[in-house]
């Protein structure tokens, strides 16, 4: 029997393997009685992804949430997960059940959980759905629920109006921007692009726009190495900017003059637009493993800073609990906004960058430069995943809380942050970080630094820290 975990985004396995109508019925079932737990009246609605087989297993989770006695309505088509948790808040519904595995391989599946705010479920939430459904599995009924007829709801213009209505049109109109569109065969498809379109951009240059549950044998996450093509389209001159979304279209990536913008620069930029064009201010959330950059802008601004462990739902707690929060960000390229749901959304962050070169009337690399002179000085991040063995995690995962080199790539470490895995700090403010992944088999190694052969030696230092662990 597999059990089942949730983790960072929810419950992921691969499908065929842990992912099983068995499995899927029992972690369905377990949401149900967690809904009912918590005192729930209203529906649940019920979405899935461009993934394989996913309306499916869709159908059969609105059966077990029906059998625990839930009123369940089922997407009509395959939804991006924020346009769920919007139809969740402005129906006053007591939340949703989404199957995506968001950003990971073809041969994954998952099952996020979201409360009435639209945001995922909190930690200790998951934490009891999960042992819910492994006492089910532990001993499952003799049947589980037979097939039912639902409530089919559509939300994508309800959505689409409600991202247009929070940008600046006639600034973007103005404008008169080339957009290039990367869906990455997601559920983004008709709505990223169209919103796009929708907001005043002169021409939407959409590519992998149809539903593919394969996604073309590419994870469907929106970085460097999977954006070669799109990103290559943005080396024409009559192009502003790239963008893309993963799987489930809750995530953002960004090209410009050729190449990919990674992460970092995108929420610099998105950052530096909010605070000085639209002169927000408040507080901004980050996750643990985010530039500095941030930090320096929001101290030119006055702006103050509050960091969490790594994990949406961990900045959704945040937004929820104030209404100060300007922005919430993440190293995966989750962008959550003041005045939508608590949760990040690729299509809306994606309408602000637009409305960023909208408002800046400069090409990304310039504006880009003034946001390094701003902060100090330009910082290069980088990323680099080791997949473990099952007992390589058990050892890394003992073993992590434990190190503590005096140096790493060369410098002393001057701090170290245990907010979630270990982040070695230098005296410079360049930093290498080590955290296991919570929804994958990895061990993830993230480092800034003062430049690319900087950003290498840190990836570098971390990776000889991660194999001499593993192997000791």
């Amino acid at each position: 029997m597999a059990e089942i975990h949730f983790g960072t985004e929810g419950w992921r396995a691969v499908l065929a393997d842990g992912y099983t109508f068995h499995n899927v019925r029992a972690v369905a079932r377990a949401t149900g009685r967690w809904f009912r737990h918590i005192g729930a009246t209203a529906p649940v609605a019920v979405g899935h992804d461009t993934r394989f087989m996913g309306s499916s297993f869709a159908a059969a989770v609105a059966d077990e949430l029906a059998e625990c006695g839930l009123e369940t309505r089922l997407c009509a088509g395959p939804l991006p997960t924020p346009a769920t948790g919007y139809y969740v808040v402005t129906n006053s519904l007591a939340g949703a059940v989404v199957l995506t595995a968001s950003h990971n391989p073809a041969e994954w599946n998952g099952f996020k959980v979201k409360r009435a705010e639209g945001c995922s479920v909190l930690e200790e939430e998951g934490a009891w759905i999960g042992a819910e459904a492994n006492r089910i599995l532990s001993h499952p009924p003799g049947e589980w629920a037979p097939e039912r007829e639902h409530e089919r709801f559509d939300v994508r213009d309800a959505y689409l109006d409600r991202l247009v209505g929070m940008i600046d049109q006639e600034a973007i109109t103005r404008a008169k921007l080339t957009v290039v569109a990367d869906l990455m065969h997601g559920a983004g498809g008709g709505f990223f692009d169209e919103a796009l379109r929708r907001v005043g951009c002169a021409e939407v240059r959409a590519v992998r726009a149809n539903p593919d549950p394969t996604f073309e044998g590419k994870h469907p996450e929106p970085i460097g190495p999977n954006l070669e093509t799109s990103a290559a389209l943005t080396a024409d001159r009559s192009v502003d900017i790239g963008l893309a979304t993963d799987g489930d279209a809750d995530r953002l990536g960004m090209m410009a003059h050729g190449e990919y913008v990674d992460v970092m620069r995108a929420i610099v930029l998105i950052l530096y637009h909010l605070l000085k064009n639209r002169q927000w201010r408040g507080k901004v959330v980050r996750a643990v493993d985010v530039t500095s950059m941030v930090d320096s802008l929001c101290q030119h601004y006055g702006v103050s800073v509050v960091e969490t462990s790594i994990g949406f739902k961990n900045l959704a707690r945040e937004m929820i609990e104030s209404e100060d929060i300007i922005l919430a960000v993440e190293e995966s390229g989750g962008f959550g906004i003041r005045g939508h749901i608590p949760d990040r959304d690729g299509s809306l962050a994606a309408l602000v960058a637009c409305e960023a070169l909208a408002y800046e009337r400069k090409p990304v690399r310039d504006v880009l430069a003034d946001i390094f002179a701003l902060a100090g000085g330009e910082r290069v991040y980088d990323r680099l995943d080791i997949r473990l063995s099952p007992e390589q995690r058990a050892h890394m995962s003992e073993r992590l809380p434990e190190l503590n080199p005096d140096a790493i790539a060369g410098q002393a470490v001057a701090e170290v942050n245990r907010l979630d895995g270990a982040k070695y700090i230098r005296k410079d403010g360049t930093w290498a970080m080590l955290r296991l992944s919570g929804t994958e088999p990895l061990v993830r190694i993230y480092a800034e630094g003062m430049g690319q052969a900087d950003v290498r030696a840190l990836l570098e230092a971390g990776r000889s820290l991660v194999v001499t662990t593993i192997e000791g």
